[in-house]
């Protein structure tokens, strides 16, 4: 399942990932408000508390994904995706509870921001042993077990207890890649034999006589 971090809560930017086929998690959701317009702007149809708009050819023949006949079509492509939300501040820590009483049948996970739960609280790192930080990550954790929620998170730098207590974690993604291909291609020019490299010179001579180098 390929998932989508949107930019932030607008109808535009989620629909688009969803329209594209993939999962979706949406940053920065601290209260009920900011939960409800995301679930609304995810969900097809009032019954699951959306807006989501439905363009006619939204599910084209030939798709090898498979449906319930017994549920709408809307509601088969409600259930494809995922909507992961990420709680990034400890307003979000605290609005858990009451985001999850009212949305948790519309949300599949909740995703813990380490980072920017320690940037709002002005704490320096990823991760830390500071008592009102591991408080924070203690009611983080407690109110998922309460909703028997899955909780998730990213484990991106090789500090494996990051997923610790996590369901699902992400470990790798798309700006891992490229930069890998950035080292790639710094190996390639600090290692191509000087012969190989054409002079600035030459290019531009090259020009000027109309020729393709």
């Amino acid at each position: 399942m390929a998932f989508v971090r949107v930019p932030g809560h607008d109808h535009a930017n989620i629909g688009f990932a969803l329209d594209a086929g993939a999962s979706v998690v949406v940053p920065q959701v601290d209260t009920v408000e900011q939960a409800e317009h995301v679930v609304s702007a995810t969900k097809f149809g009032a019954v699951r508390k959306g807006s989501r708009s439905a363009p006619p050819a939204r599910w084209l023949a030939g798709s090898s994904v498979t449906i319930d006949s017994s549920r709408s079509i809307w509601e088969n492509v409600n259930n494809q995706a995922a909507l992961i939300i990420q709680i990034e501040s400890e307003i979000g820590i605290k609005n858990l509870d009451a985001i999850l009483t009212l949305l948790g049948d519309q949300i599949d996970a909740v995703w813990i921001g380490t980072l920017d739960l320690r940037v709002s609280m002005g704490l320096d790192g990823l991760w830390g042993e500071e008592p009102e930080f591991q408080s924070a990550i203690r009611l983080y954790e407690e109110t998922l077990r309460k909703h028997d929620k899955p909780n998730s998170g990213g484990c991106f730098t090789g500090n494996w207890s990051l997923g610790s207590n996590k369901s699902f974690v992400v470990v790798a993604g798309d700006w891992l890649g490229l930069l890998g291909q950035r080292d790639n291609i710094q190996t390639a020019r600090e290692n191509l034999p000087a012969s190989d490299k054409r002079s600035k010179n030459t290019f531009a001579k090259g020009n000027e006589n109309g020729t393709n180098l």
